[in-house]
């Protein structure tokens, strides 16, 4: 017999590295979400957009991001989960404003990605998370940035995710599509056909370069 998802079972500590921090960011607006199951298993197999939606990466300082699940005792209405992702943004320019503003009153899902490569799904249509960013120039023995904060309330933990999901191609190169706990691996080539890399499926690459590079995902 299957054991269902609230079921008992047992708990044992992985075997792997354990690595701290967050290695990568997306959102999307909530409402954009389809057939989603809140009493589904806690982890979900995969995601569907509206046609025409997108993930847009969030690309903060390294080192800055970090999320934190704090349960929340409701009484005899049960518990629910605050959940809370901060990072920082760096310097103030036309296009960086510009994106910002756009966050203002949205309502968003965010899949962060935690550099043990497990991803997770915080926020639902119902229960969204909100942005909110606060600018300091700083002084001359500081550098300026952005303080940003997602941040919201819902009545499970941060859901696992194992799919797939599209970035949107504004802002970056082009669009990709990333994959979560499915495993397998990316080669990257140029254009000429030779291979440059080969990395882990779902992780993300930054190809450095004075040169045009053109690149196939395989």
């Amino acid at each position: 017999m299957q054991p269902s998802a609230f079921d008992f079972r047992n708990l044992a500590q992985e075997p792997d590295d354990n690595l701290g921090g967050v290695e990568a960011l997306w959102y999307a607006r909530a409402a954009d979400l389809l057939y989603f199951d809140p009493l589904s298993d806690l982890p979900i197999a995969q995601l569907e957009l509206v046609p025409g939606a997108f993930w847009y990466q969030l690309v903060s300082t390294r080192g800055t991001v970090r999320y934190k699940q704090t349960p929340k005792a409701l009484g005899r209405h049960g518990d629910s989960h605050t959940q809370k992702v901060v990072g920082t943004l760096a310097r103030h320019t036309a296009e960086l404003a510009r994106g910002l503003e756009a966050l203002e009153r949205q309502q968003l899902v965010v899949l962060y990605r935690d550099y043990n490569g497990q991803v997770q799904l915080l926020g639902t249509p119902e229960q969204p998370l909100a942005w909110s960013d606060a600018y300091d120039s700083g002084d001359q023995a500081a550098r300026n940035n952005y303080d940003w904060t997602l941040s919201g309330e819902t009545p499970r933990r941060a859901r696992p995710y194992l799919g797939t999901w599209l970035v949107s191609g504004v802002g970056l190169v082009g669009s990709i599509e990333l994959g979560g706990g499915s495993g397998g691996s990316i080669e990257i080539r140029d254009a000429r056909g030779n291979l440059l890399a080969i990395v882990p499926a779902g992780r993300t690459v930054v190809l450095r370069s004075g040169f045009r590079v053109a690149y196939s995902i395989i």
